[in-house]
């Protein structure tokens, strides 16, 4: 039973992990994550056995928070290239994409069956997202919505990675590692270690961006 959630959210993210005691899942896939932008399902599912209400996809957080921060970096810092699971920019046109042959790419594998893509076009972020799970549902609602593209400004989508990423690595992932540990018997604080190393990175690298963005439009 998922007795506490943690809820992280920011002006087009909204992320929640559920800490399942019961330790009836997948040991590598241990908690119930929510992943939406924008009020699209990236990660997440609907039944109408389990009451017909959006609920999260059992997954690790990590990967979440890890996608999130690797799609910003690889948007930031590569050129015309691709990155993530293989053959990105293939696998995204399988999946009834429209992405350009010379844009920075990522593809994240978020959850079973959940591919987010998150590409760079100038000075805004395009987000394709395909929800295997979704689409199954038969949560009428939801039918229908298990892909799409969402564009969002690069300014934007910079703060809120950063924002929910920063907010779980500084207040939560020690509590989602203890409770991974105490069902699980085994936690992944190595792991999150490195993720920090890397947001804080990535954080003074968007600082300096961000004044160089002030600045060219006072220009």
């Amino acid at each position: 039973m998922v007795s506490e959630k943690i809820v992280i959210k920011g002006k087009h993210v909204y992320f929640e992990v559920g800490l399942d005691r019961e330790g009836g899942a997948e040991v590598y896939w241990p908690f119930p994550v929510l992943l939406l932008f924008d009020d699209h399902v990236l990660v997440g599912e609907c039944w109408s056995v389990d009451g017909g209400k959006l609920q999260g996809t059992y997954t690790d957080p990590v990967m979440v928070i890890g996608g999130l921060l690797h799609g910003l970096e690889q948007i930031l810092y590569a050129e015309h290239e691709e990155w993530g699971c293989s053959h990105p920019r293939e696998i995204a046109r399988e999946k009834g994409f429209d992405v350009s042959d010379d844009s920075p790419f990522y593809c994240a594998i978020m959850a079973m069956q959940s591919y987010v893509f998150f590409e760079g076009l100038g000075d805004v972020v395009r987000v394709h997202y395909y929800n295997g799970l979704l689409e199954g549902t038969d949560c009428p609602e939801y039918k229908g919505k298990h892909k799409g593209s969402i564009e969002v400004p690069l300014v934007e989508f910079g703060e809120d990675v950063l924002k929910v990423v920063g907010e779980y690595l500084e207040r939560h992932y020690k509590r989602v590692e203890e409770v991974r540990r105490e069902v699980y018997g085994y936690d992944g604080i190595d792991g999150c270690k490195l993720l920090i190393k890397q947001y804080l990175k990535d954080l003074e690298d968007w600082r300096v961006l961000r004044e160089k963005l002030g600045a060219s439009k006072r220009l």
